[in-house]
């Protein structure tokens, strides 16, 4: 039986492959116009991205996103590990708890957390900056880590830590030989997740930044307040290309990684 074509699920479509693309269309296009005021196409140039690349609250930008990303991302992918890890052996009752938690995380608005952490901040009179905003990424960070890790987690066959216990190795060794390479694909995936969320953010970073350097979401904010210039633009499609990047490398890797634990786990285990 032939399925009949719809034209407005075909139109419905259309519109939305267009809202998602032509602003991203319009946004390279503007990186590379030599109107300074956006407003009709004078000739191709590179000059933008050169002006960008050597503005120093760019570049400072960047690296307090970098040094975030990276703080953040490790520190919730060491809580979604150590939590998913109780949570495949905790009862009825404690799962549910768990799992609630991590759900309230991600459903309540980031924005509500970020002025509740800017609160708490200032009443403990803890000092906003590089710090405080990593602690305001890892709460949201990690509960999307542990979603992806507690999937894997649920995958893997308890039967072979079980037997690799038997066999004589602590419970050290049967993390670092069985557990871990199990969960390495769903580490990858979630880490890659957490580092990109991070290097997006804007609101938490901007309610907990402070004084001090400001990431490059807080700089371009800053920068858009009161028109949208080509170098603009051209920072735009350089976070594009690099998120994009990561994307590519992280699925290569958590494919790569996913066929090496399969055939790690399925060879008998060689000397240590």
């Amino acid at each position: 039986m032939k399925l009949r074509r719809h034209w407005f699920s075909g139109l419905i479509s259309l519109v939305v492959i267009v809202c998602l693309w032509a602003p991203l269309v319009i946004v390279a296009v503007n990186s590379v116009n030599k109107d300074t005021l956006l407003v009709s196409w004078k000739g191709f140039t590179t000059h933008w991205y050169n002006q960008a690349y050597h503005n120093p609250d760019v570049r400072g930008g960047v690296k307090e996103t970098m040094t975030i990303a990276l703080a953040s991302t490790a520190i919730s992918l060491v809580l979604a590990v150590s939590g998913s890890l109780w949570w495949r052996r905790a009862g009825h009752r404690s799962q549910r708890m768990f799992d609630g938690l991590t759900y309230l995380r991600i459903m309540l608005p980031e924005v509500v957390f970020a002025v509740a952490l800017f609160l708490l901040f200032s009443k403990i009179r803890f000092p906003l900056g590089t710090t405080a905003v990593v602690i305001g990424h890892v709460v949201w960070n990690s509960a999307y880590a542990t979603l992806i890790i507690q999937a894997r987690v649920a995958t893997l066959d308890p039967a072979l830590e079980d037997a690799a216990a038997d066999l004589g190795a602590n419970a050290w060794r049967v993390f670092r030989r069985v557990t871990f390479p199990g969960l390495l694909p769903g580490i990858v995936a979630a880490g890659l997740l957490a580092f990109t969320f991070s290097f997006d953010d804007v609101v938490t970073s901007y309610f907990l930044v402070g004084s001090g350097t400001a990431p490059l979401p807080v700089v371009i904010l800053s920068m858009i307040r009161f028109r949208i210039t080509p170098e603009i633009n051209a920072i735009g499609m350089m976070v594009m290309l690099f998120t994009v990047t990561m994307f590519t490398v992280g699925f290569l890797a958590v494919t790569r990684l996913g066929r090496g634990a399969r055939r790690a786990l399925a060879l008998p285990e060689g000397r240590d």
